[in-house]
């Protein structure tokens, strides 16, 4: 099965277009053969109180989110014209999907939002860095880190096979990363520390410190999200 990335803007992103996502898109998706599965996430009012996580080296980074499941094949035109006729302009990914940390414990029914937040990051592979190096760094390094470190319930690795689309911001990865709502605003929360300020401190370094070996903070983006799963 592919999964395809589409990455979204709008000249007015507000509850209209949101809801034009969710009544409109999402509908006429899940309609063309060969479209198994539709996720949106959206940086929407109920992800407000994670304005702090946000970072954006890319203005916007994105307005919305919609990953595609496909089985067999699918003419990308269509869907191209079809997410098109939502936005103004768009980005088109072909990754390869690796669910480190499957949702097991926060399901939500079919359309509703997953309870707490998704964490969107959008990475490149830094210059200083050969491409495999940094690809073997992230896979068998720092995903342990970054599991043992916070409190995610959802972990997924999106690498990057292929891209189109308009202003191309040519990222090598896409990670989502699933937390409480508690996380939003809570540092202990986030990284899986509740009541422990020394844990949470270690915790904390221990990730940054590993994030330095293969990212650039100049180049990534980081975007609080509510998630959607049809």
């Amino acid at each position: 099965m592919q999964k395809v990335i589409y990455l979204l803007w709008f000249e007015t992103a507000d509850e209209r277009f949101e809801q034009a996502l969710h009544q409109e898109l999402v509908p006429a998706l899940a309609g063309i053969e060969g479209v198994a599965k539709v996720q949106l996430n959206i940086p929407d009012c109920d992800v407000a109180p994670a304005a702090a996580l946000r970072m954006e080296n890319s203005a916007p980074a994105f307005d919305a989110m919609c990953s595609i499941w496909q089985m067999g094949s699918v003419e990308a035109a269509s869907i191209d014209a079809l997410v098109q006729s939502f936005c103004t302009q768009f980005s088109r990914y072909h990754v390869d999907e690796i669910e480190r940390l499957p949702n097991t414990s926060q399901q939500a029914e079919v359309g509703e939002r997953t309870p707490g937040f998704s964490q969107v990051a959008l990475l490149r592979c830094p210059q200083r860095l050969e491409y495999q190096a940094w690809l073997r760094y992230w896979q068998n390094t720092h995903t342990a880190i970054a599991l043992e470190t916070q409190s995610t319930f959802r972990y997924v690795q999106n690498i990057v096979s292929d891209v189109a689309g308009e202003d191309v911001s040519c990222y090598h990865a896409i990670v989502e990363e699933c937390f409480p709502a508690l996380a939003m605003n809570d540092p202990e929360v986030f990284y899986n520390a509740v009541g422990d300020s020394q844990k949470r401190e270690n915790n904390m370094k221990k990730m940054i410190d590993s994030c330095v070996n293969f990212i650039d903070f100049n180049e990534i983006d980081v975007v609080p999200t509510s998630e959607y799963c049809y």
